[in-house]
């Protein structure tokens, strides 16, 4: 009875572990409303900084696992204490280890989530670099995108957080990023397709 009551349990926390993870979806980085534009979730920010990631931890030869997994719940602790944005900053102070500790207790390797978590606050090793470069061009990739879309203010910040970048790799995307328009990725398709249309009439 004991150890039904000990799995029903640890299922339980699993469960619980992963409705927070879900909430990520719903709650708001709240920069963007004090800029006025944009609707960004924390978990739809945490995807691309996954993606940016990846990118540059090959490029530096990084431990792939340990970017990934950082680069994954880099943010999670926002599910409690919320996303706190630069001006914030001044005056709030979030203990995010603690929130750390509490959301993974109940996980197989919660410790070596808040393992994980502390050491990208630190942000001393190679692959915290990594993830917090990816952070800052995740916020890049949205400022641009602003950018052509009229936002003038956007373009105060966008400059700002390119200078904030650390490592070779990441500055050098933030280059290619700031010259790129953000449509330009399907920019051969686009022709075909419009070849098509001419070739309809």
């Amino acid at each position: 009875m004991c150890g039904f009551n000990s799995r029903q349990g640890r299922m339980k926390s699993l469960t619980n572990f992963l409705f927070e993870a879900s909430a990520l979806k719903r709650l708001k980085r709240t920069g963007w409303q004090i800029l006025g534009d944009n609707d960004e979730s924390i978990a739809e920010h945490s995807y691309m900084v996954g993606v940016i990631s990846y990118i540059i931890g090959k490029q530096k030869n990084a431990d792939i696992e340990k970017v990934l997994l950082m680069a994954l719940f880099h943010d999670f602790t926002e599910s409690r204490i919320g996303d706190i944005y630069k001006l914030a900053d001044f005056y709030v102070k979030a203990d995010v280890l603690k929130a750390a500790r509490d959301a993974y207790e109940g996980l197989p390797d919660g410790d070596g989530l808040v393992k994980i978590t502390r050491e990208y606050e630190d942000e001393d090793t190679l692959e915290a670099k990594i993830v917090h470069d990816a952070d800052t061009l995740a916020l890049c990739i949205e400022l641009k995108q602003l950018i052509e879309k009229g936002n003038t203010n956007a373009k105060e910040w966008f400059e700002a957080n390119l200078d904030a970048l650390v490592l070779a790799e990441s500055k050098s995307l933030g280059k290619e990023l700031a010259k790129t328009n953000s449509q330009d990725w399907w920019k051969k398709e686009r022709k075909e397709i419009h070849q098509r249309f001419k070739s309809k009439k």
